[in-house]
């Protein structure tokens, strides 16, 4: 296999492999899939050009499974490109990184030299794998799996052992003087085999175990066909062994973190008892919505807010749009009302006001200011009965109110919504 080749494939390899835990929560968009383990969404799937939509959804997918945070990968064939840095952007955290490191097996094998007081064995039963388990606990500082966790990759273990010659997922141990100090695995798949988990206790380093588990790693893939080996090395302990055992290193994954952001029960129940939200759509002069991003929120709005007390609506909007964008402008009628019922962390209903701001020249979109601690970016999105640029931005109910809000200023109409959708006979010509 040649180095170009190689290369490609270990990358396009390495962008493809994801695991899920059998007791995480598998969540989905069109364009995102995470799974949410112990209170993080590891982010396993994204398509798509737009990066801001991208962590958009994986955000909202997380917190509302249950999530704290957000984990994405981000290496050299990550599409789109700039994904890296739409998560450094928002201030995310570097909490892993890794080489992405091949063996070209049609070589032959490397010479290891590992000690003879080390050996390694085959994981088959519950048994060993309790014992894998408690060494991987130890060595990578992780709790141990839960009952159901082990008693499910008890199951799969007595399926791989079961297939015999069809088996393509290992576990090993490694023990020196019989006591138990390493363990590793190794999954064959398309001609790639896949080393993962390879850990050993923090004494027993320097003392060949890993070399030992990664020999026989190395022998089984060959012996079962596979063209190279993969890993994703962690940087400061199995890369360099890898690299002194003939591994070439091809790129860096990074893993980013972003906090899910989310308004506090506390500050729901401070709020009045019925919320009053109101907000405008403005337009760009070739006919796009304007939305904003909020610092302090993993979603995007529409310009406005919550009414405060003894405010009227219109006012309400105003001012947020002054507040938040610099513009002191006359509003204009009202478009929609959106009635929405208590959900996640707000416990009571909700009654959005959107009017129309009309239309941004060029000079208005220039004199924009943004409200620093309130907002960190905008952008206008075509909406019309083709196509929403909103969807995966905003949140849905909020997708079909600004949808609603265009058609409604387009019909010279007034229109009530019930979670974004519309009530029959509550259209109602404008009184001008």
């Amino acid at each position: 296999m040649g180095e170009h080749e190689l290369r490609d494939e270990a990358l396009a390899a390495a962008a493809a492999w994801v695991w899920t835990p059998y007791d995480a929560i598998v969540a989905s968009s069109d364009d995102v899939t995470v799974a949410v383990h112990e209170g993080k969404g590891t982010v396993q799937r994204a398509y798509g050009d737009d990066p801001a939509r991208l962590v958009t959804q994986a955000l909202r997918l997380t917190g509302v499974n249950g999530g704290d945070a957000v984990v994405f990968s981000v290496h050299p064939a990550t599409v789109p490109a700039d994904l890296g840095d739409e998560l450094t952007r928002r201030g995310s955290e570097i909490v892993g990184e890794h080489d992405i490191s091949a063996y070209d097996l049609s070589g032959g094998l490397p010479e290891l030299a590992v000690p003879a007081d080390v050996t390694v064995e085959r994981v088959d039963t519950p048994e060993q794998l309790a014992e894998a388990y408690a060494v991987a606990s130890a060595a990578f500082g992780q709790p141990l799996p839960s009952p159901e966790f082990a008693d499910a990759e008890a199951a799969e273990l007595a399926t791989q052992v079961a297939a015999g010659p069809d088996r393509t997922v290992f576990r090993y141990l490694a023990r020196i003087d019989g006591r138990p100090v390493g363990s590793a695995g190794l999954t064959v798949d398309g001609g790639v085999a896949k080393l993962w988990g390879g850990g050993v206790l923090a004494d027993a380093r320097g003392r060949g175990a890993y070399r030992a588990l990664l020999a026989v790693r190395l022998a089984q893939a060959a012996a079962l066909g596979a063209r190279f080996a993969l890993v994703k090395a962690r940087i400061g302990t199995s890369s360099p062994i890898l690299r002194r055992a003939g591994f070439v290193a091809y790129g860096r994954e990074v893993q980013h973190q972003l906090p899910v952001r989310r308004a506090s029960a506390e500050h729901y129940r401070s709020l009045p008892h019925k919320i009053l939200g109101s907000g405008a759509v403005f337009f760009d002069e070739a006919g796009r919505v304007l939305i904003v991003e909020p610092s302090y929120k993993d979603h995007w709005e529409i310009p406005g807010g919550v009414v405060e007390r003894n405010e009227p609506p219109l006012a309400g909007a105003h001012r947020e749009v002054l507040e938040e964008l610099g513009l002191d402008r006359a509003l204009g009628r009202l478009l929609v009302v959106d009635w929405s019922p208590p959900r996640g962390r707000r416990t009571i209903d909700l009654m959005a006001f959107v009017f129309d701001g009309g239309v941004l020249t060029e000079a208005d979109v220039a004199a924009i200011r943004l409200q620093p601690e309130e907002l960190r970016g905008y952008r206008f999105c075509r909406v019309d009965d083709e196509v929403n640029e909103t969807a995966g931005l905003l949140p849905p109910i909020l997708t079909k109110r600004v949808a609603a809000a265009v058609r409604a200023r387009a019909a010279g109409a007034t229109v009530y919504l019930e979670s974004g959708d519309p009530i029959d006979g509550t259209v109602t010509p404008s009184q001008g």
